[in-house]
């Protein structure tokens, strides 16, 4: 396992797929895709302590992630999202989530992280979500931060507040993921290079948007133009967890390549050196995600799964 520490922060919930109960969640799920990866995961949420909740802790035991003492709440129902999966294998959601966390608790939690990964609903639904800014402005410059909203519009009203928050956290973090149905509902009509553009002029360093099966976007402040990178060719099963996917193989990347420290340099100034090595992890990313989506629900690679991938 990687030494690196690594905190994801964000909800846990139970999806509902044709009446079945599945573990879910964009960060849980970006929490178990780091653990299968090999990185030292914990995960900072919120499960009751009902069925559904004993559920969830017990799915990320098995898969080897810890989860911190202050995400399991006594009396509390565990959120739900109750998932429609339509012709093209997409899925549609209806949610019943609540979302609290302790400033105190967040920060307690953060310090000691190497990278911190927040990302979703936690990130964007109070009264949590002020705790999330809350970390973020006080963890070492030296900490990763990684941020992929993977909006969800029924959740987020009003629209302008919703934006301002996510914007917030954009501009907390080193690199910002987001899909092309992100990016088109927070900046509706904008193309993908000025989307880009405006990710890096918020304070990112390293901005992406996937694309579905074209791939993705990348842009890197000080990189020149964006660089588009092909998505690897499957034959889709579901989409569940895909973006997920891509973002725990996008941490990975970074991780396992030693990037850390040039994404949170004081100055940050990519070389053609870095900017390969930042398409390569992209490219990872990419990888990830083909494995994903070539089998049912939200199931990221272990590690030999993605080298065997990155090498077919």
């Amino acid at each position: 396992m990687l030494t690196t520490r690594c905190l994801v922060v964000g909800e846990a919930l139970v999806d509902i797929v044709d009446g079945v109960p599945h573990p879910g969640g964009s960060p849980m799920n970006v929490a178990i895709g780091l653990a299968r990866l090999g990185i030292d995961t914990r995960f900072l949420t919120r499960i009751g302590d009902d069925e559904h909740g004993r559920m969830l802790g017990e799915h990320l035991v098995r898969e080897g992630v810890a989860l911190t003492a202050a995400s399991l709440r006594g009396g509390e129902c565990t959120s739900r999202a109750t998932a429609v999966i339509g012709a093209d294998g997409a899925a549609i959601y209806d949610f019943d989530i609540e979302w609290t966390l302790s400033e105190s608790t967040a920060i307690t939690e953060a310090a000691e992280a190497d990278v911190i990964h927040v990302g979703s609903i936690g990130a964007s639904l109070e009264p949590g979500a002020t705790a999330v800014r809350a970390m973020l402005r006080t963890v070492s410059s030296r900490t990763l931060r990684t941020y992929d909203p993977n909006i969800r519009p029924a959740l987020l009203r009003p629209r302008a507040a919703a934006v301002a928050r996510v914007e917030t956290i954009m501009a907390a973090s080193h690199v910002v993921k987001l899909s092309d149905e992100d990016a088109d509902w927070l900046y509706p009509g904008r193309a993908v290079d000025d989307v880009l553009a405006h990710l890096l002029a918020r304070g990112a360093r390293m901005a992406v948007v996937t694309r579905g099966g074209i791939g993705c976007t990348l842009a890197i402040a000080g990189g020149g133009r964006p660089v588009t990178r092909q998505a690897i060719p499957v034959s889709v099963v579901d989409t569940i967890g895909a973006g997920d996917a891509f973002m725990s193989g996008l941490v990975y990347g970074l991780v396992s390549g030693g990037l850390i420290s040039a994404l949170t340099a004081e100055v940050f100034a990519p070389d053609a050196e870095l900017l390969s090595a930042l398409e390569r992890v992209v490219d990872t990313a990419l990888t990830s995600a083909a494995v994903a989506v070539s089998r049912t629900g939200a199931a990221p690679p272990h590690l030999d799964e993605l080298a065997q991938s990155s090498v077919s």
